[in-house]
């Protein structure tokens, strides 16, 4: 009897909304998603950045590596080019980076402006966590050169 009790009559419950609270998770992941001025700015250059280099051609990882690291003054350009490109080839998954101008940030862009944070704040080791989270084992002592170098080059470039 308690079941017939329970039973839903569209008739008498139609205008009858159950309000559910607001997911705190989803609060918190919000939230980390909210850039700062100089945040934003760094994930356009890094997006304009990100669609040049697919122009370039796909050079050896180890070999312009080799390269960028007999000239300490290479430009943001190069570096980003090499980064971006081994990024492609190398990463554990896809990686998605949305067009310049976008309002969106993808969970790629956030693992990459945390990436950036890690270099400028000094935290190696957590640089180096985040370039093993995202990049393969045989490519990762390579990636962890290029993005430190495209961080120092585009602190420069500023």
């Amino acid at each position: 009897m308690a079941a017939l009790a329970m039973r839903f009559h569209p008739e008498r419950d139609e205008t009858r909304v159950l309000a559910f609270p607001r997911c705190p998770t989803a609060e918190r992941v919000a939230a980390a998603r909210e850039l700062t001025p100089a945040q934003r700015l760094d994930l356009e250059r890094l997006r304009w950045l990100a669609l040049r280099s697919q122009l370039a051609p796909k050079a050896d990882l180890e070999r312009a590596c080799y390269v960028l690291a007999g000239q300490p003054t290479a430009s943001l350009d190069r570096y980003a080019t090499a980064f971006f490109r081994a990024l492609c080839d190398h990463a554990t998954s896809e990686m998605g980076f949305y067009r310049p101008g976008a309002s969106e940030v993808s969970d790629d862009e956030c693992w990459l402006l945390r990436l950036v944070g890690a270099w400028r704040s000094g935290q190696d080791t957590a640089a180096g966590a985040l370039v093993s989270w995202r990049v393969r084992p045989a490519s990762r002592r390579w990636m962890r050169f290029l993005s430190h170098g495209m961080v120092r080059a585009l602190d420069a470039a500023a």
